[in-house]
């Protein structure tokens, strides 16, 4: 027989409902479903209870629908507007001028005001009104000569219809655009009158469909017209076979989903899979080929947000929020740059992140003492290979006990020696964090204590479901592989509980005690416990203040995990929160409405996780405070350092505070696959740091010892220059002492242990087989190196992510707007450095074919990690044409460069420095600091511009100190400009190459020489057809060494950093034939 109960709880509408699900369900009943025909404007929907103006309607208005339903449209920025809905809103006082916590600032007042100020632009929203359409328009300079109406926002009355309207540079668009009935009105005319510049023209940018929005209780649903040109990239961490997605459905719901295929059982490749983040935005992209103009979209709910890209309907895309109020930003811009620039302006720029951030960093659930710690480093140290951060698992911990560590003898005995052991050879570690607080006996867990004491956990209150009301009757939702399945929480039997815990549900349930749940890592590891109200503000301050005693012994940053909160199967539903346990609302910035207010978990199901992430970053921000106000002498030292978090999930917005990377992945060729796209795509969306477990987390029967040597290989090629390098892995470990799993997992995945494997088996492999494991170090070891010696890239890419929301690693589409081709998967760094990884196996392909972008001229990388020059350039390559580049895998030193193609732009800019193994603290007076001078690489080609930013990578004060509107303070910027002029006689052309060196901005207080040296050193380098003996420089106003290398083809000058960072700078000039 069936369970009854687990019938019941399948009717209940507080579930996970897959997208699919979702919307067929949607098509099929329209019962209960409501779809307003027309819009209407009354003037008293624009005031507050007390009839005074309502600030939310100040750039904007609300508009009321023929069922009395109400629809708030506001415009954010001159080219970002806001649709707002909810079923409950009757009075247009209903909507409040408060944002929810992923916008940057409290209101949308505070955000407008603060924006408007430092871009300096006067602006504001008018409505006006036709028989036939409203018309809510933003308007720059209303009052001046200069006045330009920027969007237009056209609310057809009947039937009910949104269609967006501005400028665009083009030729004529084939759509008919809407019309104005009263035409013969000039002042209606002239105040809706767009101005079109020469080669522009108004056009319709984004509509939604008549009669486009649907709602019933609980969801909303907005149908958005889906133009049949239109590709569509973006979408977060959702996986798939690339960065542009087809007709799909996607769910957004946050689930700790174990090799990505729980839900549908499909894998890596299925879009539709709920994953551990949460990022609903995507960017539309040639709804008007030839036009310069993009629009990108955000759903802001903390929800399950579900979209059906064009499956129902391929002229279509709905989008669904199926609890609370439904939200979605709109971006409109002429460019990718520019859309991404608008949504993080919006949602906000992380402040400068550590410099060893960027750095190369290991991790693995299995070290579990510190010998295995300590060896880890020793052989990355003996082989070369730079390393700068390690990441110990829960192994660390006490009996799984949260911020706590188990001293006892063969574990971690002595933990501040070992992290200063660490620290002297330049690893930075962190643990990890789980938001769980074992609530087993324990004389000595003072944060289960304390948290008790101060009735600072979440307490069990639930909204019960009717026709289950009672402990007894409660089921939980799961998936596995596909099957969904009911789990009943009563039930204390072996076969259904994950680990022993003993604990009596019906005691707990709607009892007001703490919520009873429990962490689970596999293999019977696990314990029951309670979890903080993160929710609460007073408790993310004392979530923050209990990481000072793991900082006290040394660790230096925070790997934050299970962030859902993710609980074994018996204790909630889908591996979290029962979705009826209440919750604090605390979605809404400082909102009185919400004061006091408890949801079910599952109508903020993502909130938990970001204010994780915010707790955990604002803690470590002031780690050195104790409660009282006073110093925490252990502590002081780090008043003034950038901390940093890799968390695994959360919201939109969570950037913020914390990296992130994506998941429990595996050690599978389609993990690889769709691991470079997720990153880029994270990108668009101004996520600074992500990406996923290098090698891959969990093993696969078919290569249950190790990932294969050519997948590490692959995986080491392709995150070479990603912003997140961090090869993890879960370890096979025994008791101590003992014969008996521990846990199950791989041997190993350092790349060092390759070769010992294959030292210790070489009699086992032949052929291709035994050059692929001979291959994994020095290739492995090849690129970590190449990456610290391209540093000074990554951290000033970083650096530009700060101030305009660009990231670090970008999808082509970013750089090179005008090729319409640049749908792969390959990337720059920053905008110059293109890399093209092969993501298949060698026997399916032994050659990449890439694509180089239009118009522009390549030349194949030429730099090398440990060369402190490079080899000459070989020919350039045209743009717009494929190549076939020989990648193959091999154990022989001259092609291992070869292994991940990478092309340089003409007219790069290219800083590189000394390969070190690890990113040096020069605040760290107790040691010796050597100096790493920057070599600046000019290639032929182009003008260009580059901004280099100077500082000591670690502390606050050298870096900008506003979440978006950053000022500089101890720090130096660098400008570096290049020109290139032609001059032809009546035998020859001669090229002139004029490159600008100087500092705007140089208030950096300590020493520089002490971090880069005395001098830059400066190679122009040559093509092959340049003749040497052609060459002439000179260096301006100074005389500065110079020489023309015939080896390396290239001609070397050195500046003085005193002079190159004075105003005036200096001027190089080389001329050639």
């Amino acid at each position: 027989m069936g369970d009854y109960f687990a019938e019941v709880k399948q009717r209940d509408p507080y579930i996970f409902k897959k997208a699919d699900d979702f919307f067929e369900d949607l098509d099929r009943s329209a019962s209960g479903v409501k779809r307003p025909r027309s819009i209407g404007y009354r003037p008293e929907d624009q005031l507050l209870s007390d009839q005074s103006p309502n600030p939310a309607c100040s750039h904007g208005r609300v508009f009321r629908f023929n069922d009395d339903s109400l629809l708030l449209l506001q415009f954010m920025r001159p080219k970002v507007w806001r649709i707002r809905f909810h079923a409950e809103n009757r009075n247009g006082s209903d909507f409040t001028n408060y944002n929810s916590r992923t916008v940057i600032e409290d209101t949308l007042t505070a955000l407008i005001n603060k924006l408007d100020a430092l871009q300096r632009v006067d602006w504001r929203v008018e409505l006006v009104e036709d028989p036939q359409y409203f018309i809510l328009q933003s308007v720059i300079d209303p009052e001046k000569p200069t006045r330009n109406v920027i969007v237009q926002l056209w609310i057809q009355r009947d039937p009910f219809k949104i269609t967006a309207i501005r400028s665009v540079q083009s030729l004529p668009p084939a759509e008919k655009l809407p019309t104005i009935q009263n035409l013969a009105d000039p002042a209606t005319t002239g105040r809706i009158s767009l101005s079109e510049a020469a080669g522009s023209q108004r056009a319709i940018i984004w509509q939604t469909k008549e009669c486009g929005l649907q709602y019933d209780d609980r969801a909303t649903i907005l149908t958005i017209a889906k133009p049949v040109t239109a590709d569509y990239m973006g979408f977060g961490e959702q996986g798939g076979k690339g960065l542009f997605k087809k007709r799909t459905y996607l769910n957004y719901f946050n689930f700790d989903n174990m090799k990505y295929q729980c839900v549908y059982g499909i894998g890596p490749n299925d879009s539709r899979e709920p994953l551990y983040h949460s990022e609903p935005y995507w960017i539309e992209v040639d709804a008007l080929p030839g036009y310069k103009s993009q629009t990108a979209t955000f759903i802001d709910n903390y929800s399950h947000v579900c979209v059906d890209l064009g499956v129902k309907d391929p002229t279509s895309i709905r989008v669904a929020t199926r609890f609370n109020s439904f939200q979605s930003i709109v971006c409109a811009g002429n460019n990718t740059q520019e859309v991404i620039q608008l949504y993080t302006s919006i949602i906000g720029r992380p402040r400068l992140k550590p410099r060893y951030v960027l750095g190369h960093h290991q991790g693995c659930y299995g070290y579990d003492n510190k010998d295995m710690v300590l060896y880890a480093i020793d052989q990355y140290r003996k082989h070369n290979i730079p390393i700068d951060g390690m990441h110990i698992d829960v192994d660390m911990q006490d009996d799984l006990r949260t911020f706590t560590i188990n001293t006892k003898e063969g574990y971690f005995p002595d933990p501040a020696d070992m992290f200063r052991r660490l620290r002297d050879q330049g690893v930075k570690c962190s643990t990890n964090i789980t938001p769980v607080i074992n609530s087993l006996a324990s004389d000595t867990y003072n944060t289960y204590r304390e948290g008790l004491e101060r009735g600072y956990f979440v307490q069990d209150r639930r909204d019960r479901d009717p026709s289950a009301p009672d402990a007894w009757q409660v089921r939980y939702q799961e998936f596995d592989y596909k099957y969904p399945h009911f789990r009943n929480p009563n039930d204390t039997s072996s076969d259904t509980r994950t680990f022993p815990d003993n604990y009596n549900f019906s005691e707990v349930y709607n009892s007001g005690k703490p919520f009873h749940g429990g962490v689970y890592y596999g293999w019977g590891n696990g314990r029951p416990g309670v979890y903080p109200n993160l929710n609460n503000a007073t408790v993310r301050r004392w979530w923050g203040r209990q990481y000072q005693y793991l900082f006290e012994q040394g660790l230096e940053f925070v790997w934050q995990d299970m962030t859902s909160p993710c609980m074994a199967e018996q204790y909630g539903d889908m591996k979290a929160f029962p979705f009826r346990l209440l919750l604090d609302s605390d979605g809404w910035r400082g909102d009185p409405k919400q004061e006091g207010k408890l949801v079910k978990a599952i109508e903020v199901w993502s909130l938990y996780s970001y204010n994780l992430h915010k707790a955990t970053f604002h803690g470590l921000n002031h780690i050195w405070e104790n409660e009282d106000g006073t110093e925490n002498q252990n502590l002081v030292w780090r008043k003034n350092r950038r901390n940093f978090i890799i968390g695994r999930g959360s919201f939109a917005g969570s950037h913020r505070f914390a990296g992130l990377w994506t998941g429990d992945n595996a050690s599978t060729w389609d993990f690889l696959g769709i691991s470079v796209a997720q990153v880029l795509a994270l990108g668009l969306s101004g996520v600074t740091i992500s990406g996923a477990d290098v090698g891959g987390f969990e093993f696969m029967e078919s290569e249950r010892n190790y990932a294969s040597p050519e997948l590490l290989i692959r995986w080491y090629c392709a995150y070479s220059l990603l912003p997140w390098f961090r090869n993890h892995y879960t370890r096979y470990r025994n008791f101590p002492n003992s014969d008996n799993m521990r846990k199950d997992g791989k041997w190993f995945q350092e790349p060092y242990a390759y070769q010992l494997h294959y030292d210790q088996h070489s009699y086992k492999y032949n052929g291709d087989e035994a050059v692929m494991y001979r291959a994994v170090l020095p290739t492995c070891k090849y690129f970590v190196r190449l990456r610290y010696s391209l540093m000074q890239l990554l951290y000033d890419a970083m650096f530009e992510n700060m101030i305009t929301g660009l990231p670090i690693a970008r999808a082509m589409c970013i750089t090179d707007e005008y090729d319409r081709t640049l749908f792969s998967e390959d990337y720059m760094v920053r905008k110059d450095l293109l890399v093209a990884p092969a993501l298949i196996p060698q026997a399916k392909r032994k050659t990449r074919k890439l694509y180089l972008p239009y118009p522009d001229f390549w030349f194949p990388m030429n730099l090398r990690p440990d060369d402190p020059f490079g080899v000459p350039l070989q020919s350039r390559a045209c743009g717009g044409s494929h190549i076939e580049y020989d990648c193959r895998i091999s154990d022989q030193e001259s092609q291992i460069p070869f292994t991940n193609p990478m092309y340089i732009r003409e007219g790069a800019i290219i800083p590189k420095i000394e390969v070190r193994d690890y990113i040096p603290d020069p605040t760290d007076t107790a040691r010796q600091m050597v100096a790493n001078p920057i070599t600046l690489h000019i290639y032929p080609g182009k003008n260009n511009t580059y901004d280099m930013y100077l500082d000591d990578g670690i502390s606050r004060d050298s870096a900008p100190n506003k979440d978006y509107t950053p000022t500089l303070n101890n720090d130096t910027l660098l400008d570096l400009t290049t020109t290139t002029k032609q001059a032809t006689s009546s035998s020859t052309i001669r090229k002139t190459r004029r490159l600008t060196i100087n500092s705007p901005w140089n208030r950096y207080n300590g020493d520089l020489a002490r971090i880069i040296g005395s001098e830059y050193t400066i190679v122009f380098w040559h093509e092959i057809s340049t003749p040497l003996s052609s060459v002439w420089a000179e260096t301006r106003p100074n005389r500065y060494s110079i020489e023309t290398r015939n080896d390396i083809a290239a001609t070397i000058v050195r500046v003085p950093i005193g002079h190159a960072h004075s105003t005036g700078g200096v001027e190089i000039i080389v001329a050639f034939d």
